[in-house]
């Protein structure tokens, strides 16, 4: 495994054991300013018994210690009513259940140990934090401000504070390769609503896929993302020929995951998800604990994951209908959950949460140990395996031989790379399926 400041760092994108990379020859990339306010809509928006209205929305800002910010939209529910709040990035929503009597809001998301709050002042401002009480790494909280927008239109986002023309990247999607100083090559894709609006998808070679939005003016293109679990934000410096860019990337749920970038605008490409243990038909032993040991004989789907892992969220519905539709024909399933707490009553307590949020039915088994620990906590057999990448899904004949490994998982508002994950999903299971038929028949 990669050293473990690099593995935890990368692995849960809520870390905060790196240190600000050093940008070597490059061109620094001017520190963030904050963007300018919207002007808010007026605070009777806020009408309670309006339960059927849809959300009020915010344009939300959550604020390092330095100073750098992570923009997104935030939906809160009608005063009063049972309703859920929705983090809006571009096209991509995650929804949690929350509570708002008019004045304060609280959005707990139980599952991944981390809570938005805040209270309404008489200028319609929402002030408040983002909390995370993940034992892992200690906990940690962040201001958080949100100002009142008619809708949740890209041009409100306002990322880029500057009078400068709005950039046009001349085509209405684009794709770069993206260089990181220390966690490799990415993908990124911006799709441009309108010139000077943009909203994208970065993935990188670990099977993390981070969803962004934000604006572009004069050279500057600032983009960012939450999901809950961390925030993020991708900043570039373009070139005059709109191909070429460099700058930072911050994340983390302290936003003090750091690293420079250089990013080259060319044609599509399928990203190499770098896992070892993806080799065909090594032998794969799982960790040891009873509740593994007494799993049924047979073709198995094992979910690497963490209740940290808000990608996890991405896969779970999908799972959760695949298992419904398999187990019948013999598929079984488990989730191993790496939680890093030290803490077997907190895992223990994570892994019941995990099932009740998703709605698994099939077994969820906590695996104690810490993230330096992680090669030794994983099933034998995997190498070079980065929990970045979480989830991971490992597909196992009934010899418990690997024949197929998956790393990350897409939302469903990413269609083309949800069907094709999807496909690729059913056509592994398929085959296992296939090859335990032929088992059995000889």
């Amino acid at each position: 495994m990669r050293h473990a400041c690099r593995c935890a760092l990368v692995a849960l994108v809520l870390i905060g054991c790196k240190r600000e990379v050093d940008s070597g020859s490059q061109a620094p990339v001017p520190a963030p300013a904050p963007a300018p306010v919207p002007a808010p809509v007026p605070a009777a928006t806020h009408d309670a018994g309006v339960a059927d209205r849809g959300p009020t929305w915010y344009r939300a800002v959550i604020r390092a210690s330095d100073g750098v910010d992570a923009w997104f939209f935030l939906g809160v529910p009608a005063a009063g009513a049972p309703g859920q709040a929705i983090f809006k990035v571009g096209g991509h929503e995650v929804r949690s259940d929350a509570t708002f009597d008019g004045k304060t809001l609280h959005v707990p998301l139980a599952v991944h140990q981390t809570a938005v709050e805040g209270t309404l002042g008489p200028d319609g401002v929402l002030h408040g934090t983002f909390t995370t009480s993940w034992r892992a790494w200690g906990a940690s909280s962040l201001p958080l401000t949100a100002t009142l927008v008619a809708a949740p239109a890209p041009g409100a986002l306002a990322t880029v504070a500057s009078d400068a023309a709005a950039i046009d990247l001349g085509q209405p999607h684009s794709v770069w390769r993206v260089a990181m100083k220390e966690s490799g090559v990415g993908k990124l894709t911006i799709d441009q609503t309108a010139p000077g609006d943009f909203a994208g998808m970065l993935l990188l070679d670990t099977g993390n896929i981070i969803y962004v939005a934000g604006n572009g003016r004069g050279d500057t293109l600032a983009l960012c993302g939450f999901d809950g679990t961390s925030g993020y934000r991708l900043e570039l410096a373009v070139a005059a020929d709109r191909k070429h860019a460099r700058g930072k990337f911050f994340g983390g749920h302290r936003l003090d995951w750091r690293e420079t970038l250089t990013a080259t605008r060319g044609a599509d490409f399928t990203l190499a998800v770098k896992a070892k243990g993806a080799r065909n038909r090594v032998k794969i032993s799982l960790p040891d604990q009873p509740a593994l040991a007494a799993l049924e004989p047979g073709p198995l789907v094992v979910e690497l994951a963490g209740s940290w892992c808000s990608t996890c969220r991405n896969a779970a519905p999908f799972l959760v209908d695949l298992y419904r539709e398999y187990q019948p024909r013999g598929l079984h399933m488990v989730t191993l959950l790496y939680e890093f707490s030290g803490d077997h009553a907190l895992d223990a307590q994570q892994a019941e949460t995990f099932k009740k949020t998703y709605g698994v039915t099939w077994p969820v088994v906590p695996i104690p140990g810490g993230v330096d620990e992680f090669t030794e906590i994983l099933p034998k057999g995997l190498d070079d395996i980065n929990p970045a990448g979480f989830p991971i899904a490992l597909f196992l004949a009934p010899d418990r031989s690997l024949v197929a490994l998956h790393a990350g998982f897409p939302a469903a508002d990413a269609p083309a790379e949800f069907r094709r994950v999807a496909a690729e999903f059913r056509a592994n299971i398929e085959a296992l399926l296939a090859s335990a038929g032929t088992a059995r028949s000889r």
